[in-house]
Formats: C-alpha cells, sequence, structure tokens
C-alpha cells in the first residue's frame, strides 16, 4: 500500500515548533509555546514620544527566544506567523502603507535578510497595502542592547533618511522590538519629515 505524499514526508521532515523547534503534533506552534506566548501578550498600544506603537509581546521568555530565532537562525516563519497576528491590531487604522524600519547593509549581510522587511511584506499581504522602502540609514548605529540609556539617543540620532517624498499617507514603521522608542522616533521623525501624515508603530514585542 503505498502512503501518501504528506505523510511520508512528514516521517522523513517531522514538522517542528518554530519556537521552541521541537516536534510538532498540529497546529502551527507547539502547545506548550502558544501557552507561554499568550502569557506575554499585549492588548493595548503604548505612546513613544507620541507616536502610537502597537506590539503583540512582551519581550521576554518564549517571546524573545522565538525572536532572537528569527533574526538569527534565519526562522522566517514566525514572521509570518505574527505579522498575521499582528495585522489584526492595524486594521482599525486603515494604513495606507507599511514602511519597515531598514537594517544597514552591513547587519543584512551578517543576518542574510531583513528581519523588518519580512515581518512588513507578510503584514501588508494580510492587510492588502502596499510596502514601501522609502527610508534608509545614513549611517552605521551600534546595537541599542548594548548601550545606557543616553547613549541610545545619540547612538540613532539624525540616523535615518527618506529616498522619496511623501503626499500625506498614513503609514505603519515595523520593527521586531521596541524597548526605549529612540529608534522608533527618529525613522518616524524622518517619515514626518518627508510628508507622511501620521506615523503608526508595529512591532512584534516590546521591553
Amino acid at each position: 500500500m503505498r502512503l501518501p505524499l504528506r505523510e511520508v514526508l512528514d516521517f522523513l521532515f517531522p514538522p517542528i515548533c518554530p519556537v521552541c523547534e521541537g516536534r510538532l503534533a498540529s497546529g502551527k506552534v507547539c502547545d506548550v509555546c502558544w501557552g507561554e506566548l499568550l502569557r506575554s501578550q499585549v492588548f493595548e498600544p503604548k505612546q513613544y514620544f507620541g507616536f502610537k506603537v502597537y506590539s503583540l509581546f512582551r519581550y521576554r521568555g518564549r517571546v524573545r527566544e522565538a525572536i532572537e530565532r528569527m533574526k538569527y537562525g534565519g526562522m522566517r516563519v514566525l514572521a509570518e506567523l505574527f505579522a498575521e497576528a499582528l495585522s489584526e491590531y492595524l486594521r482599525v487604522e486603515a494604513p495606507d502603507a507599511i514602511v519597515p524600519l531598514p537594517l544597514h547593509p552591513a547587519r543584512i549581510r551578517e543576518r542574510g535578510f531583513s528581519q523588518t522587511r519580512v515581518i512588513a511584506e507578510a503584514l501588508g499581504r494580510e492587510l492588502g497595502i502596499p510596502v514601501k522602502r522609502v527610508i534608509y540609514r545614513r549611517r552605521y548605529t551600534r546595537p541599542q542592547a548594548l548601550l545606557k540609556a543616553e547613549e541610545r539617543i545619540t547612538n540613532v540620532k539624525g540616523a535615518f533618511a527618506c529616498l522619496e517624498t511623501l503626499n500625506g499617507e498614513k503609514v505603519v514603521l515595523v520593527d521586531d522590538v521596541i524597548t526605549t522608542g529612540n529608534t522608533f522616533y527618529q525613522a518616524a521623525s524622518a517619515l514626518l519629515d518627508a510628508g507622511a501624515g501620521e506615523v503608526v508603530g508595529a512591532t512584534l514585542a516590546r521591553g
């Protein structure tokens, strides 16, 4: 008797949970990880320097592990999974465009991809709106997580600029994690200077 191709593939390449990499019996995330993710869920947006930012989770435990696995382990399926949930928060905003917060080219070469771009493109598909890569980094900046509070401000000040003029669009600026909000503020300010009508944030997690 011939086994269905799906069963053969599952036997040879068993599906794994993208968060813990354990064997997955059903669904997209194992029950243990799903429970821990739900305990870190965030329900309300938060203001950073006057900008509203939506986040799915608090940056801790399995959430932190999952995001690090996405960024440094190339587990892009997590971006798709989280973007699907994050899009439900953003529908009420009725944005015109999605803009990924850009990584410096050197950082992209290290990782092989930009996680913010992957998240933004997944959000764009979910919401049915365009993704615009209109903002870039003028210079390489040190990782914010390694710096003290006062150093974080100077590290990213003036680090972003826009490639083109915007025409009053309501923009969702996408990052993976927001902590103090300094990086987001600088990037959002560059978008407003370029003509965006409003900037709303969307991140997977907040510190």
